[in-house]
């Protein structure tokens, strides 16, 4: 279960870290936000006209900015904990490695 748990972590790492992502070549991290968020509203665009209702785009849309910033503030949260070499992180890291 921890295996699983760390590999979802690692991708969702890959796609919404944005030091680790495409967006890294882009020096600004203040540009790399604003552009995740501009991605993050075109994806609710593209569900709700998708799902054939722009009614749902307003909902599928705050939806996305919460997670979205969730996203952002749990990554936040894991970097502080690796930074700072918390050990429940880096106890998951040694168990990965057994």
């Amino acid at each position: 279960m921890k295996q699983l748990a760390l590999r979802i972590y690692d991708f969702y790492k890959y796609i919404f870290d944005s030091t680790r992502n495409p967006l890294r070549h882009i020096p600004d991290p203040v540009s790399r936000f604003h552009i995740m968020t501009v991605l993050a509203c075109l994806w609710s665009f593209a569900f709700a006209t998708y799902l054939g209702s722009m009614i749902v785009f307003g909902i599928s849309l705050a939806a996305h900015i919460v997670l979205f910033l969730m996203f952002f503030f749990t990554i936040a949260v894991f970097y502080d904990a690796e930074k700072n070499k918390s050990s429940w992180l880096m106890k998951l890291r040694r168990d990965r490695l057994k």
